[in-house]
């Protein structure tokens, strides 16, 4: 009987087991130590965004690596600068995954208006939530009651 000896294949089911247990709910390491500031506010309008990419500089990248390392070698470099920059493109893409963000504009209670962008669509127009700013802002859905504007 072979015994199964692939630690490659071992480490990624293990980093995809133990990925599946983190919580969306932890905060990053830049949240040590830091002033965090909540309050909730009523959603005026959602607008989806765009975070920009590295593709472009990485398939370039790739391109001339790849033709690089095909000099003086039985390759033909255009074919390797092709071959090489879709891998780099492809990793890019991989790597960045989903691009699309969210801009809150959101009323506070206190009477602010707000400019929140965060990566996940959490609330609609008309509903409250509750944000805390902590390093990242973080976005969630919260009562209704909570969005009574304060008396003054």
């Amino acid at each position: 009987m072979k015994r199964f000896s692939h630690p490659l294949v071992i480490t990624a089911l293990c980093s995809i087991t133990l990925g599946g247990c983190a919580s969306k709910d932890t905060l990053p390491k830049s949240a040590k130590n830091q002033f965090i500031t909540e309050f909730y506010a009523s959603v005026n309008a959602v607008q989806p965004v765009k975070f920009d990419s590295d593709m472009e500089q990485n398939v370039a990248a790739g391109a001339v690596i790849g033709a690089a390392n095909s000099i003086g070698k039985d390759r033909d470099p255009f074919a390797a600068a092709i071959v090489s920059g879709g891998l780099f493109g492809l990793l890019t893409a991989i790597w960045e995954g989903n691009r699309t963000g969210y801009e809150y504009s959101l009323h506070a209670v206190d009477g602010d208006d707000v400019l929140v962008i965060v990566e996940e669509r959490n609330a609609e127009v008309g509903d409250c939530v509750q944000v805390r700013v902590a390093g990242d802002v973080f976005i969630r859905p919260a009562a209704p009651d909570q969005c009574v504007p304060l008396e003054e």
